[in-house]
């Protein structure tokens, strides 16, 4: 069973798809204000209150999840300097800020944990620090009064630009987007670590696209660490997020006027949808050629996962 798609009639006769105030039709039931496009900001906001429900419970827990995640950079970087011939003792700063610049706030924990492993076990569960760093270090509280401010704004924008200004719900999103990117890039020491989090998730996510293959000099291919695994399967779970841009910006691109009912207006925003999965099948395939030139017996199971994940493409 699929939904019915809208007709739309121009003064041309020509066939289109539905406009912006009638996307409510593509996505769900009803006509009107496209309040479905509010969709993508809503699950971004959920997601970062539920990394800070994790983060909270890590923390009570006694896991430190920064030396979890960023276990395999820092390997890679012992590598690194073992084979440059450096004394690993007096690079130990080098490697702590490897996890610290990987994970937001793991500047304050990773501080922590080089002094002892018994005192990073005794760690308290809230996470407190002195000095720069506890201003810099993403804690539980600060995560969910950040989502919870964010879904203040957009209710406050969306009623503020449809009832009140008479706008459309494309513009009350781009109005929030563009206060939520004016908030963070003003010089607020309450929203710096706002900033070193977002710079942190640009730094990740340059990672997914970088080849980490030496084609043309050869050699082995760098490994996958997990902390790009786990951003990778955390945008999985966002597709429908990267959906609904696609289809926004095909929204705004055409706006007052109708999405034409044309074979590109529905391969962006599926294209979009389908990057992370890509990402993923892509880091299945570099780890496959690993265990390959390794002779791994496992190696089989990185290829399932990435005809598995290649499906989504479909």
């Amino acid at each position: 069973w699929l939904p019915t798609l809208p007709q739309y009639t121009s003064p041309h006769n020509q066939t289109t798809m539905s406009s912006g105030q009638e996307v409510g039709e593509i996505f769900g039931d009803g006509s009107g204000p496209a309040m479905s496009l509010l969709r993508s900001p809503t699950v971004i906001i959920a997601a970062v209150g539920l990394w800070g429900m994790n983060v909270y419970l890590f923390r009570l827990f006694g896991i430190d999840y920064v030396h979890v995640l960023t276990l395999d950079l820092i390997k890679e970087k012992e590598a690194s300097l073992r084979k440059d011939g450096q004394n690993k003792e007096d690079d130990i700063s080098d490697l702590c800020s490897v996890g610290s610049g990987s994970i937001p706030g793991g500047s304050a924990m990773t501080n922590r944990n080089t002094k002892s492993p018994k005192r990073r076990a005794n760690s308290p569960a809230d996470g407190s620090s002195h000095g720069n760093s506890a201003d810099n270090e993403v804690t539980a509280g600060k995560l969910i009064i950040f989502s919870l401010s964010l879904l203040l704004l957009l209710h406050a924008s969306t009623v503020i630009w449809i009832d009140f200004i008479g706008g459309s719900a494309i513009g009350a999103i781009f109005i929030f987007y563009m206060a939520v990117i004016v908030g963070i890039l003003l010089p607020l020491p309450s929203t710096a670590w706002i900033r070193t989090a977002c710079m942190t998730i640009f730094h990740r996510t340059f990672e997914l696209i970088n080849p980490r293959c030496f084609c043309c000099g050869g050699g082995m291919p760098r490994a996958i660490p997990f902390i790009d695994v786990f951003f990778a399967d955390a945008c999985c779970s966002l597709s429908k997020v990267f959906f609904d841009w696609g289809m926004l910006w095909h929204l705004a691109w055409h706006y007052p006027e109708p999405v034409p009912m044309e074979l590109h207006s529905i391969i962006i925003p599926s294209v979009a949808a389908s990057l992370p999965y890509f990402i993923r099948a892509r880091q299945c395939l570099v780890m496959y050629t690993i265990g390959a030139m390794k002779s791994d017996a496992k190696k089989y199971q990185h290829m399932l996962n990435a005809i598995k994940y290649s499906t989504s493409l479909w």
